[in-house]
């Protein structure tokens, strides 16, 4: 029982060092975050490869290829009709049995051997990526709170008018359609951005806007 005792406590002192090391050193809690990511995803490396390949638009024809698999996948949704549970039941399903099937398969199927470093460095920026999108994510969510902390009348009024309009826009057009580009804006979401399409975009209307500006300053 006290070496039971001994173990969890210092156990628990080296969790809240390793804690205080990486509030203090932030790269060494991003590349602790970037080991356990890769363990959990080492049986998947080899699905995820071509998944982020198709993702980020590495070949022309991509973007076709995930619009047609979404649209299919919407078809057969309006075809068949299936209610709310329903759908989220089929989904729950394809998801934990991909969860168990897809490493057992990796590791029956394809062999490990040939895995290079070429391909151990395209899982290394898969698994940055993903960090990345999760930091800009909590990112974006704390500087919503912060909004709300600091100019509450802005957030609120923001707020109100963002739900007022997405309320008319689920009123005017119809869900299963609304739903359908929802979808397809986030599976286009990560080729847009690796593509500098968005970034050219925020640019040119960013330049539009200086042009107008300057054009009112001149004539006033």
């Amino acid at each position: 029982m006290v070496d039971e005792a001994e173990s969890t406590t210092t156990s628990a002192t080296e969790s809240i060092y390793r804690k205080a090391a990486v509030s203090n050193n932030p790269d060494m809690g991003f590349e602790e975050e970037m080991k356990n990511l890769k363990n959990k995803l080492n049986g998947w490396k080899q699905v995820l490869q071509p998944l982020y390949s198709a993702l980020i638009w590495e070949q022309s024809y991509y973007p076709a290829i995930l619009t047609g698999i979404v649209t299919l996948i919407f078809i057969l949704l309006w075809y068949f009709e299936p209610s709310v549970l329903t759908t989220f039941s089929l989904l729950g399903i394809v998801v934990c049995v991909a969860d168990y099937a897809v490493p057992i398969m990796c590791s029956t199927f394809l062999d490990a051997s040939k895995w290079t470093e070429t391909q151990e460095n395209k899982h290394e920026e898969i698994c940055k990526a993903i960090i990345q999108t999760k930091q800009q994510t909590s990112e974006l969510w704390s500087s919503f709170i912060q909004l709300r902390d600091t100019m509450p009348k802005l957030y609120f009024v923001s707020v109100l008018v963002i739900l007022l309009v997405v309320a008319w826009i689920g009123n005017v057009v119809d869900s299963m359609l609304l739903t359908y580009f929802l979808v397809l804006a986030i599976v286009m979401m990560p080729g847009l951005k690796h593509q500098g399409i968005i970034q050219k975009f925020i640019s040119q209307r960013a330049q539009q806007l200086k042009n107008i500006l300057g054009q009112k300053l001149k004539k006033n």
